[in-house]
Parts: C-alpha cells; structure tokens; sequence
C-alpha cells in the first residue's frame, strides 16, 4: 500500500495492483481495513502489509484476523465441534473465538530426563547461505509471540539446531 500526499492510496498484492471496486471511489487512507479484509477473505490465509506513506516511513505488520469485524465482548465463546455449521466456519477466515483444546506435540526420545525443552512453531522457511550460515527476517508481530525472545534455526537436512535470540 501507498499512500500519496492527498490521501489516496494505491495497492498491490503480490506485485498486481490490486484496484478499488468498479465505479468505486479511489482508495484512500481510510480504505486500509477495507482493503486488507478483501485480501484476507481472498486468500484465506494471514497476509503481510507493507505501508509506504508519503514521507517515505515504511510500516509493516502481519495480519491475521479481519480489521473491522467487531466482536460482542459479553459474547460467550463457542467450542470449535458447535461452530462447524455456522458461516464463519464455512467462510475462509475464522474471524469468531473459539476454545478449543490445545494441540499435543510428542518427542518421545532423545530427551535427558528433566532437561528444557524449547517449544518452537514454524512460521517460515529459508536457505542457508554458500557459507553454511542462515538468517531469518521475522516481522515485528511474530517476534510479540516469542514468551522468551528467541528463535529456533533447524537445518532439515544437517539436523544443526541453533536457538538464537531476537535481535
């Protein structure tokens, strides 16, 4: 997204612009959750959004969950097995809270008895430079999640495992 002095912002995604509804008004600042909705819905998956604004500050943020979709705070949570049937289960974006039980990740050997075991989650995938090193470049808002500040590097052919911190 670019945003020009006056306001009116242009859009691509994934390199094609990406234009305002037929015979709609331009895009304009106040179209940024509009149009990041859109995307999502279209996608079905979190989008990354990158704000060039005309002073040349550049912002960038993960989007999971729809922008203006509000919920009802007094609402109670569904469980997942009861929201099957409901059109946010139907939809692409699962934009209700749901509780659902936590998932279970088993190591079943190979551990020293008592020892600590980080608990990382794959968020993306890179390739290790001609020299054997590598480097990830995480956006702000996945690094919020990390409860220690801290990255696991696992070479899916070597088996290196590196756990570094956030810098």
């Amino acid at each position: 997204m670019t945003i020009a002095a006056d306001g009116t912002m242009t859009v691509a995604v994934d390199g094609t612009p990406y234009e305002p509804p037929r015979f709609g008004p331009p895009w304009v600042r106040s179209s940024f959750a509009t149009v990041i909705d859109s995307v999502l819905e279209e996608r079905g998956s979190p989008v990354r959004v990158l704000v060039y604004e005309a002073d040349g500050t550049v912002f960038t943020d993960l989007v999971t969950r729809p922008l203006q979709r509000t919920l009802d705070p007094s609402a109670q949570p569904s469980r997942r097995d009861e929201a099957v049937g409901t059109p946010v289960a139907k939809g692409v974006i699962d934009a209700a809270p749901l509780v659902a039980p936590p998932r279970v990740v088993l190591g079943e050997d190979g551990f020293i008895p008592g020892e600590e075991v980080a608990v990382a989650i794959i968020v993306r995938h890179t390739k290790a430079s001609a020299d054997g090193s590598a480097r990830a470049l995480l956006e702000p808002g996945l690094c919020r999640v990390s409860a220690d500040g801290e990255a696991v590097l696992v070479g899916r052919i070597s088996g290196t495992c590196v756990i570094a911190a956030l810098t």
